[in-house]
């Protein structure tokens, strides 16, 4: 009797797991802490849960991950909505249908230098300050750039020219090295880089834009998930598995940080409890509670990123919440 019930035991394992997984293709920009809801639905095995395989590849820049998802060589992009913005205005057209998060990822982070008798000034003041300074970030025309070129614009500065970017990649420990070296000023490190730079006392949160310092930057679409208009056609069933597993992962970052952060540490084997707690801490101020888009959002991302280009944008063309769970 006893091997009997073990063996309907086993054929009971054996049918909650879905004949024939779907393959999802998602690519993500580098390895950012900010895409923690996608670490924990791998980790907790939720892709598995609704029927799915993933394959999860990282690149090195929005362009890489724009390309891939324009090209539908990945079924699902994790990038910012400024990408859609950039191909639309140019008359093309990827759709966000999960916002992922809804400020930007990354702190401006200055050395010793930079940072003394800051906490005094006002925004303006320190933009007017960058002049002059070595600024690292992931990549060419990436998102921090085209944030700092925003800010700077605003206080007639010019990017490049009065401020000279450097690209360093998403690795963490490139930019620990870069101000230890004394080859940057400043960085806009996807996390947890920022709070190494930190640790290790060679920077300090110079302006925070996670936890809405700058007013540009408060509520508005900075990284979705999105996909190629013919995936909405062909793969809509698809498309509302890959938000329902986004939104159980993300319910887990929001309700139980705990156990999210114990997710996150087998993700970052490397990243000591102490850094763990303080990227978590630094970056949960961006994941919104829920994978809603509104055209409000897209059109605040827009007033600041004014991208240039023959053709108008239909915002609600530019995303859908019908993907989302009911």
């Amino acid at each position: 009797m006893k091997i009997m019930g073990i063996v309907f035991v086993a054929l009971g394992a054996l049918a909650a797991v879905p004949a024939h997984a779907e393959p999802v293709r998602i690519t993500n920009i580098g390895h950012g802490y900010y895409a923690a809801a996608l670490y924990i639905a791998k980790q907790e095995k939720i892709f598995e849960k609704y029927g799915l395989e993933p394959d999860i590849s990282y690149v090195q820049g929005g362009a890489l991950a724009l390309q891939a998802t324009l090209t539908k060589q990945a079924d699902v992009g994790i990038l910012s909505y400024e990408h859609v913005l950039t191909v639309a205005v140019q008359g093309k057209r990827i759709v966000a249908f999960y916002n992922v998060a809804n400020r930007p990822v990354n702190n401006l982070i200055a050395n010793e230098a930079l940072h003394n008798g800051s906490e005094k000034l006002s925004i303006e003041d320190k933009i007017k300050r960058l002049k002059g300074m070595r600024i690292a970030m992931p990549s060419a025309n990436g998102s921090g750039e085209k944030m700092l070129g925003v800010l700077a614009k605003k206080y007639n500065l010019t990017l490049p020219g009065d401020i000279k970017s450097v690209y360093l990649g998403a690795e963490a420990g490139a930019y620990v090295a870069a101000f230890q070296r004394e080859l940057i000023d400043a960085a806009l490190p996807f996390e947890p880089a920022g709070v190494l730079v930190q640790q290790a006392g060679k920077g300090k949160v110079y302006l925070n834009m996670m936890n809405g310092e700058i007013p540009e930057f408060r509520d508005i679409l900075f990284m979705t998930l999105a996909t190629h208009p013919d995936n909405i056609k062909d793969k809509p069933e698809l498309l509302r598995k890959v938000a329902q597993v986004f939104a159980d992962a993300t319910n887990i970052l929001k309700t139980d940080p705990q156990r999210a952060k114990a997710l996150l540490a087998k993700e970052y084997p490397t990243m000591t409890p102490e850094t763990n707690e303080q990227a978590f801490a630094a970056v949960s101020q961006i994941w919104p509670a829920s994978g809603r888009i509104s055209e409000e959002q897209a059109r605040a991302t827009f007033a600041y990123l004014q991208p240039e280009g023959p053709s108008p944008v239909d915002f609600p063309s530019t995303f859908t919440n019908e993907f989302l769970p009911k």
